[in-house]
């Protein structure tokens, strides 16, 4: 059990050393671009909003004078999305043309350039690959209102009453206003490209040429976030100085510790040397010294070898001399109640006078005492024990 001791010392030691290697290394990393990674269940969202779609043929006039007021239609929205990192994520966006706010804004049977949304209208789906700007820019904060994110796009979209398709590309800029932690707004700018025959109007223009074919959209909406949201920040660079301050002053006490109990066991050694070849010197080779027994934390079992052999001695030299043996039992201080701590300096004082009444010793020419809590040797942990004298 004492060579165990030593084993899971000396293995607690090394392990210490490679984390204080590890977070030696770690200092000169964390920054404001730094964060923790989650779980792949975290920072989802769902969007739901409505839209406005400007529609852009091949051929036409001015936007506001001729796009806007022949090709402007209104729609519903709704997305599901994940941010991987606070600066990268992605989107799955549905949107759809129907006519329901059209009708409520204007009548759509008058505008030239959209599909006739008695048969349904349109509908898009995208896939939005998702850069957060600010977090990228400017590093990740928790407390940031505004942000700013920008995306390509890739996507399809079906015109119901030609029972058509079209693939489209784009890109857009989408700004967040977050109103707690779980609810954002948000407002959505973006241009699709699409094919040449998509469009219901005759095109006009030479199809080579730098003239677009696409739909201009803004979309506003409230987003939810689910489950759990936000980035852990990366441990700063105090914390990870005061970390390595514990793991330094834990290394010391241990080595501290294997160094007292070296010194303990040679002592030993040469004691029980002495012992074997000059019986006769047994009284005054025990008495000249006080001998300790150490306990575990929370312990009043002896379970050291060692130890045993000490009291082994003692009790040889107390039996030949008949000398007064005094045993004191304590705790270290620095852990559990002085109520608590004064009871184990008892269980550790009678444990020991316990087991020299086993090896031979008289009850009577013992002595037990306990002072509970103390601090009388480094480090701490040494204080658990029982010392004993012969007197």
């Amino acid at each position: 059990m004492y060579f165990m001791k030593k084993i899971l010392i000396a293995l607690a030691i090394a392990s210490l050393g490679t984390v204080a290697n590890a977070q030696t290394t770690q200092l000169e990393t964390p920054s404001k671009y730094s964060v923790a990674t989650n779980s792949f269940w975290s920072n989802w969202y769902v969007q739901l909003g409505v839209d406005t779609h400007v529609q852009v043929p091949y051929g036409t006039g001015s936007f506001f004078n001729d796009n806007w007021h022949n090709g402007r239609t209104y729609g519903l929205d709704a997305a599901i999305g994940k941010w991987f990192t606070p600066g990268i994520g992605t989107r799955l966006k549905l949107n759809w043309e129907n006519g329901a706010f059209a009708h409520a804004f204007r009548n759509t049977d008058h505008v030239p350039y959209a599909p006739d949304f008695h048969k349904g209208g349109y509908a898009g789906l995208y896939f939005d690959t998702q850069f957060n700007l600010s977090n990228l820019i400017c590093g990740y904060s928790d407390t940031r209102v505004w942000n700013l994110v920008a995306y390509p796009r890739l996507g399809v979209i079906r015109r119901f009453d030609k029972d058509s398709y079209s693939m489209t590309i784009g890109f857009g800029i989408e700004s967040l206003w977050k109103l707690s932690d779980r609810v954002s707004l948000y407002l959505d700018g973006s241009y699709n490209r699409l094919d040449e025959h998509y469009m219901p109007i005759e095109n006009t223009v030479d199809k080579s040429s730098n003239a677009s074919n696409g739909i201009v959209a803004l979309d506003f909406g409230v987003q939810i976030n689910l489950g759990k949201t936000g980035w852990s920040k990366a441990v700063t660079l105090e914390a990870y100085n005061a970390l390595a301050a514990a793991s330094e002053e834990a290394l010391a006490k241990l080595r501290a510790e294997l160094d007292k109990e070296r010194a303990e066991n040679a002592r030993l050694r040469a004691q029980l040397q002495e012992l074997k070849s000059a019986p006769a010197k047994v009284e005054k080779v025990i008495s000249s010294a006080a001998t300790s027994v150490f306990f575990d934390l929370n312990s009043t079992v002896i379970n050291s070898k060692k130890d045993l052999v000490n009291l082994e001695a003692v009790a040889a030299a107390a039996k030949e001399s008949g000398a007064k043996v005094i045993v004191t039992g304590s705790a270290d201080s620095k852990t559990g109640s002085s109520a608590w701590n004064q009871k184990l300096s008892e269980g550790r004082a009678n444990a020991v006078a316990d087991e020299l009444v086993n090896l031979g010793v008289n009850r009577d020419n013992i002595t037990v005492n306990a002072i509970g809590g103390v601090d009388q040797v480094a480090p701490y942990t040494l204080n658990r024990r029982a010392v004993v004298e012969l007197k």
